[in-house]
């Protein structure tokens, strides 16, 4: 049986998502990516340990765009993007310069994260991110520490602070940046309003997401080399 390709980049609606790589520094009860064993809406995002380059990532975007153009580049897979926090401002360094091209340097860069780059990398990561990154979503869930710690499951290192780490980040990013979304996964026993009283007192818009498998056409389907999102 022929293995499928991992797919560095895939569609979903306007945007283009980019599979930089699988690890993560937590390993969030509301994750899918061992239910749906890797797979997500017939792309393939097992890395296998083969993270592409910046220069990889571009040409297949600009492949992609050849194909049909896209509103907006989206740096989400099943792992962590700031795990490879340079890999990630090179390819967006590569469209703000126009070495992209035909990518547009106006093309719209989104990054989802679960906020803990600031931990990972013992700095603050943020002002990096200034002039490359148009909208950052953080992945918060909750407004109490404990809560936070039992659905995002972080590695020991960041059990007891990452909860900080991540509300630090969101600031730096509100102030920073020019949009800023912490977002819930709804369910969970989340006291919902507040998750969003602390969003706003961190500057940031709240964002509730449905959970993936149970929204009307999330649910994963057979390998086929097509497109997905997560």
């Amino acid at each position: 049986m022929e293995t499928q390709k991992p797919s560095v980049v895939y569609r979903y609606r306007n945007g283009l998502y980019v599979n930089l790589t699988n690890r993560c520094p937590t390993a969030c009860v509301f994750c899918i990516k061992n239910a749906w064993k890797m797979d997500y809406r017939g792309s393939s995002l097992d890395l296998a340990g083969k993270e592409p380059s910046p220069e990889e990532v571009i040409a297949l975007a600009a492949l992609e765009w050849a194909k049909e153009p896209f509103e907006e580049f989206v740096f989400c897979g099943y792992g962590e993007p700031t795990m490879r926090l340079e890999a990630l401002l090179a390819c967006a360094r590569l469209i703000r310069s126009g070495a992209a091209a035909p990518l547009p340097r106006t093309l719209r860069v989104r990054l989802n994260t679960n906020g803990l780059a600031n931990a990972v990398w013992r700095r603050d990561v943020v002002p990096e991110m200034k002039g490359l990154i148009d909208s950052v979503h953080v992945s918060l869930n909750t407004a109490d520490p404990a809560q936070w710690a039992a659905l995002m499951r972080p590695l020991p290192d960041w059990e007891a602070s990452g909860f900080e780490k991540v509300k630090e980040f969101i600031r730096c990013a509100a102030r920073a940046l020019p949009e800023t979304f912490a977002t819930a996964v709804e369910g969970n026993d989340i006291d919902l309003e507040k998750f969003k009283a602390l969003a706003a007192e961190l500057g940031a818009a709240p964002r509730i997401r449905g959970r993936l498998e149970d929204a009307a056409g999330e649910q994963p389907r057979p390998s086929s080399g097509g497109g997905g999102k997560l």
